[in-house]
């Protein structure tokens, strides 16, 4: 009897054996097959072309209204990688962007209204769909910093201007690919983090924020290194 048990114990554990050997070996052949279809990376290079609309959200409020900037020009970079190698819709985009923001107010107060130039370097995670061989959908969220170059105002800044500037930048759009060349076609929101002026730009004894934002229609043209 307790030879039988023996018996039958000992098949039990063969049996457990030889399912766990063969699990191990399915498992390397997945990996092998997930590492041979690795997608590979794409590096991009561009020029973008924007037209804003911009303006500033002021507290307490000036009646301010917004300006339209048709001069808004970038060099971007995008890298796009897969995760893990198995998932390609992963990317980082950089690069340098010369614009302009700005905005009326119906007091005028101080002679505050102006337009601004300014530069700016976004550090953005961009998000990519390849929906067939020419299109794909796109998708940007990220931040920026800046540096106020110069004003139309008469008299130029003062030192209540803030001159840094940083913020958030989002949006999303569509390509056109045509391999290596791709058009973008993207619509992005930015909102600025630095405000414009100090808060005691017009009074030590009540505070003014002012917060510029900005809503830019962008086209552009891309080199495809992979």
């Amino acid at each position: 009897m307790k030879r039988s048990i023996l018996i039958l114990f000992t098949g039990i554990l063969s049996s457990f054996a030889l399912w766990g050997q063969n699990e191990i070996k399915a498992f390397d052949f997945d990996t092998t097959t997930v590492g041979l279809a690795e997608k590979p990376s794409e590096h991009l290079i561009g020029v973008r072309y924007g037209f804003a609309m911009t303006g500033v959200t002021f507290t307490p409020d000036l009646k301010a209204s917004g300006v339209n900037t048709p001069i808004n020009l970038a060099i971007i970079y995008t890298y796009y990688h897969s995760l893990w190698g198995v998932w390609p819709y992963f990317g980082l985009q950089t690069g340098i962007k010369y614009g302009r923001q700005g905005f009326t107010s119906e007091y005028n107060m101080d002679n505050m209204d102006q337009t601004i130039s300014t530069i700016e370097v976004p550090l953005v995670s961009a998000f990519k769909v390849d929906l067939g061989k020419h299109f794909r959908v796109l998708l940007s969220v990220g931040a920026f910093a800046g540096y106020r170059l110069n004003t139309s105002r008469v008299g130029g800044f003062d030192c209540y201007d803030r001159r840094m500037d940083y913020g958030v930048v989002g949006g999303g759009g569509f390509a056109l690919k045509f391999h290596p060349v791709e058009f973008h076609i993207e619509v992005l929101y930015q909102h600025h983090l630095s405000m414009l002026f100090h808060q005691e730009k017009l009074s030590s004894t009540w505070w003014l924020y002012s917060y510029p934002h900005q809503l830019s229609f962008n086209f552009g043209i891309h080199y495809n290194f992979d």
